[in-house]
């Protein structure tokens, strides 16, 4: 700036100096000016955003229902942020994988009730698909203001606690039992059943006891109780003792039990009747059984994607090319209910959420709401099919 001044030779000359240098000045005060508004609006378009969790396995035996139940909610996330978000806010979706580790799930919990901040807060979390650490998740998240789907059926204790910001919408285990107690009384009666549960896991367990009870009610005397513990993985033993006086056989137990178990029993006998748990046998069961797998009968939770309530929404995703598969159906639609719940009470906070329950009402396409205990009150049950030529053949 000297040098320009030395060399001027007139007082015009200074002032187009002064003019000169004024205007770099004032494009660099524009340039950071830009660049301050720039990162406001970026402050701003983070905090305006609501943060959900799926909490489900990505590797391991329940890998695909894990995947489909993420899938599912990334659909629905992926709709609303098309059509604006909710209340002008987008939804950052986190998926974790805990790979059905009680340790990790309750790690987890415990990380994102700590997130207290606008940027990081967690407003709502499905999950975990496995519910082994039922209370002390239950806990963690009620404490921690963050609204919970639970995305599995419950044994009767778990669905009878009430935790707030606990939705239960899966239905029990005895769903399960009354869904296979009716098709055996209408189509199998004159058959012996035996009931081959697992006593180190409680669900199995309370099936079991819940078909037993079932049983007594209706004067049906046609059933035996097997335990898998009892027998020390010595299949061959248990499936001998089971075919002595029963035709049918009902599993409840983990991939690697039922196959082993299903594999002696055909051996003994080709034409035995079997019918498992989808989600406790996995894929891995029927990859496993390969030829085996033929004829077994499979109990799963009813598709949505059959209720008559949910056939619009289901060509509007058709349309779209977004149709989720199995369990992200179920996902999908707690979303959607989630969505709705914060649309009517103008915020994702966790108390407005909690307050405008008692005011608005809300529906599935399988049930409406109580929300005395955040339960459905009549859930979507379960459907049984039967394996021919490896395709599912609904049968009940």
């Amino acid at each position: 700036m000297m040098k320009c001044i030395k060399n001027l030779q007139s007082y015009k000359k200074i002032i187009l100096c002064v003019q000169f240098f004024n205007k770099i000045l004032m494009l660099m005060f524009n340039r950071f000016f830009k660049i301050f508004v720039f990162l406001l609006v970026m402050r701003v378009m983070v905090v305006e955003a609501a943060n959900v969790a799926v909490i489900a396995p990505k590797e391991g035996p329940m890998a695909k229902y894990g995947l489909e139940l993420i899938s599912g909610v990334q659909t629905a996330v992926d709709m609303v942020n098309e059509e604006g978000g909710i209340n002008g806010e987008k939804i950052n979706l986190i998926a974790i994988d805990d790979r059905c580790e009680d340790t990790f799930a309750v790690s987890a919990a415990q990380m994102m009730s700590l997130n207290s901040s606008a940027n990081d807060k967690i407003n709502m979390v499905i999950g975990p698909y496995c519910n082994n650490m039922f209370y002390d998740i239950a806990d963690i998240y009620s404490k921690g203001k963050i609204i919970r789907f639970v995305p599995m059926p419950l044994n009767a204790k778990q669905y009878n606690f009430y935790a707030r910001g606990m939705i239960k919408l899966m239905g029990s285990f005895s769903d399960e039992a009354e869904t296979f107690f009716d098709f055996y009384k209408n189509k199998m009666i004159t058959n012996k059943l035996a009931m081959v549960y697992d006593s180190t896991m409680p669900e199995t367990t309370e099936t079991a006891f819940e078909l037993q009870q079932l049983f007594r009610e209706n004067n049906i005397s046609n059933l035996t109780l097997f335990n898998l513990a009892d027998y020390n993985k010595n299949f061959s033993q248990m499936a001998q003792e089971i075919l002595l006086n029963n035709q049918i056989v009902y599993i409840l137990g983990d991939y690697e039990k039922t196959a082993r178990l299903v594999q002696r029993l055909q051996e003994e006998k080709e034409d035995v009747v079997v019918f498992v748990d989808e989600y406790l046998a996995t894929e891995h069961l029927f990859n496993e059984l390969g030829n085996f797998a033929e004829g077994i009968y499979v109990i799963t939770l009813k598709d949505l994607k059959n209720n008559p309530e949910f056939t619009e929404e289901l060509v509007t995703l058709r349309l779209k090319g977004k149709e989720p598969k199995g369990l992200g159906v179920y996902g999908y639609v707690m979303f959607r209910l989630w969505e709705d719940m914060a649309k009517q009470a103008k915020s994702v906070e966790f108390d407005k959420i909690i307050n405008i329950q008692k005011k608005k009402t809300f529906n599935l396409p399988w049930g409406n709401i109580d929300w005395q205990r955040n339960i459905v009150e009549s859930n979507n049950g379960y459907n049984i099919y039967q394996i021919k030529n490896g395709e599912y053949m609904q049968v009940n």
